[in-house]
């Protein structure tokens, strides 16, 4: 089996990434939410009907109202917002609602219910797209993957795999590992100790004293040039 050694995980991009897809949940919750709060007769209850959803918010608020409100004229097509303004559906406040637009009136039961935001927009499919692998739906609810996101974390970590790779990796361990000998047979002024340590792309374990180490975001950065190189 090939060596791979661990050379640095970017804690940051992890906290971020797990927060992405909580609210990548969340707004696709609250997509779901709201179209169902502004009409009372379909429910997304499959993933294919989310879908459809999030891939037009508007247009499958119009299906709903041409598909469930029985007008028709031969030949013709219902307009949805007439069919809408018929029976008194909320439709300008939710294409508002998922458009991110000012929603015109502050008595919104339909919004209260949806847990509508004014001026944030709906969850767009491409947005969804990103972290739907990490979500799971089921009962017309989102919740988030915690072992899928668990399982992909890995990428957020730079390893020395190849024999180039180790070996610069090793190149380093070792540089230090002499430096810190030859500091502790030879105690080296704080000043001469940092200025080698800038000078060789290492660090001091107290900023300006104490022993050298390596600086890992250099070590990453050189691994991934050999990298990017192959």
């Amino acid at each position: 089996m090939t060596e791979k050694i661990l050379i640095s995980t970017d804690n940051n991009a992890i906290n971020e990434f797990r927060k992405a897809v909580r609210v990548a949940c969340e707004a696709a919750n609250q997509l779901t939410q709201a179209y169902e709060a502004f009409q009372p007769w379909e429910k997304i209850t499959t993933i294919e009907a989310f879908m459809e959803l999030v891939a037009d918010p508007k247009r499958a608020y119009d299906n709903a109202i041409i598909a469930n409100i029985g007008v028709t004229a031969k030949g013709m097509k219902v307009d949805p917002e007439q069919a809408a303004r018929l029976f008194n559906i909320s439709r300008d406040l939710y294409n508002n609602a998922v458009s991110g637009m000012p929603l015109v009136m502050d008595d919104c039961p339909e919004c209260q219910r949806a847990k509508v935001i004014p001026g944030r927009k709906a969850i767009s499919k491409y947005q969804f797209d990103q972290y739907r692998d990490y979500l799971l739906f089921s009962a017309g609810i989102f919740t988030v993957n915690t072992e899928a996101v668990d399982n992909s974390l890995d990428k957020f970590s730079t390893y020395a795999e190849s024999e180039e790779e180790i070996e610069l990796h090793n190149h380093f361990t070792a540089l230090v590992e002499m430096l810190n000998k030859h500091d502790s047979m030879y105690t080296l002024p704080n000043p001469e100790k940092k200025t080698i340590a800038n000078t060789l792309h290492l660090h001091l374990t107290e900023a300006y004293q104490g022993a050298f180490m390596l600086d890992v975001q250099y070590l990453s950065n050189e691994i991934g040039k050999l990298k990017y190189q192959k």
